[in-house]
């Protein structure tokens, strides 16, 4: 290989460029081989279409060919397939912006996956849905694309999503799995809402036990991490709660720990259209409407056509200014970060220290991990700046001097 020359920095922008062009390439060749599977399928369906008596010894047959040449399982080469088919022949578009190298087949993955929703797969449901999430795809990390494009979903068949998520409630459980030294795994399942609320229950008593650290004696001393904390906190609010306390509506038991949005004439009951629970996606409205009864607060959203957040009815006081922000940005605004804005920091993107304002344009969400980039004591090398832009566009400029944007997320597409 030959000695490449120049300085560091160029060097380093040289390694970016690469990573990014290997990544279209692979991008480009997972695409490829989706198109070769989906080829290979059609062949199966001209001899054994589905519905026909040899159609599925045929599919077991041909997955356990190619799960042989390709030293994997036939459980992952038969998703391979099925997902090659689909992706190849009701999602082109998809498809040839996975094979321009545009995204990443996560992102293709989420595609499909929020499209569950399109039950009839009209040929201008699917363009319409296809156009829209593309949108999203090319500039939004897979975790936030998926929340998004279910948003889409609903935004084009609201009833089909809705009675989708009624049925989906039926196969609430809980299951446990046995590991091993002795230690099992319990997997529940129900609403998103709930378990949410739930996991954020046992995110704060395990955040105030070690907030309450330093007080604690030495013979007391407490070094759990706080995924072990929340583990031991769940297991215990399971084991010693009253039984009665379990009527049938646990969601009498949210105190304000999730942020959700729906329409007045929804709350109303004037409409059925579905709500949203930041950072996931869709929600029953006859889920959210309880939860609006006991709210000891609410916040009033005023929105442009596009469904992007622009005041709050209430937003001078230093409280109802982070409710503003929190309500604006939903989440970390480090391009890709999926964490909820409840458990961000509120920064000042120009530093306070250094004459910046405490004004909404000058703050927005960011998790420690991202807030910490741009912290004053890192060394120039390492450390990020951050400008806010017009409308809450947040623009991150790295060491390297690249920038990534950052667009609000619009809050509700169920029109």
């Amino acid at each position: 290989m030959a000695f490449i020359t120049g300085t560091r920095a160029d060097r380093e922008a040289e390694l970016l460029d690469a990573f990014e062009s290997v990544n279209a390439q692979i991008a480009s060749l997972q695409a490829e081989r989706a198109r070769l599977l989906a080829e290979r399928f059609d062949i199966l369906l001209e001899e054994d279409p589905f519905g026909t008596p040899h159609h599925e010894i045929a599919v077991r047959s041909l997955t356990a060919e190619l799960a042989a040449a390709s030293r994997l399982s036939t459980g992952t080469v038969t998703g391979m397939l099925h997902r090659a088919h689909t992706l190849t022949r009701e999602f082109p578009e998809v498809w040839r912006a996975l094979r321009d190298g545009a995204i990443t087949s996560r992102h293709a993955d989420a595609i499909l996956q929020g499209a569950s929703a399109l039950s009839t797969r009209s040929g201008a449901e699917l363009a319409e849905y296809q156009g829209r999430a593309l949108e999203i795809a090319v500039s939004e990390s897979p975790g936030r694309t998926l929340t998004m494009v279910k948003a889409i979903a609903a935004s084009i068949a609201p009833t089909t999503v809705a009675e989708r998520y009624r049925q989906a409630l039926s196969s609430r459980q809980a299951r446990t799995y046995p590991l091993d030294d002795g230690i099992s795994q319990l997997v529940l399942s129900g609403p998103e809402y709930l378990i949410q609320a739930a996991y954020d229950r046992a995110t704060e008593t395990a955040t105030q036990i070690i907030a309450q650290r330093p007080t604690i004696g030495p013979a007391e001393n407490d070094d759990r991490t706080l995924d072990q904390i929340r583990a031991d906190v769940m297991l215990e609010l399971l084991l010693a709660s009253e039984l009665g306390s379990a009527t049938g509506a646990p969601a009498e038991a949210i105190r304000a720990t999730i942020q959700v949005t729906i329409a007045a004439t929804t709350l109303a009951g004037d409409d059925d259209k579905m709500a949203h629970l930041d950072g996931f996606g869709p929600m029953l409205p006859e889920h959210v409407r309880p939860l609006a009864a006991r709210a000891p607060q609410w916040t009033r959203l005023f929105l442009d056509p596009a469904g992007m957040l622009t005041i709050t009815d209430t937003y001078t006081p230093s409280a109802s200014m982070k409710r503003y922000l929190r309500a604006r940005d939903q989440r970390c605004r480090f391009p890709g970060c999926q964490r909820t804005a409840r458990r961000c920091q509120i920064d000042h993107n120009h530093d306070h220290a250094k004459g910046g304002a405490t004004e909404l344009c000058n703050l927005c969400c960011f998790c420690v991990n991202h807030h910490t980039l741009k912290h004053p004591d890192l060394p120039d090398r390492h450390r990020w700046s951050v400008t806010q832009l017009p409308n809450g566009v947040i623009a991150w400029t790295s060491p390297m001097g690249c920038t990534y944007i950052d667009e609000p997320p619009p809050r509700v597409m169920f029109t």
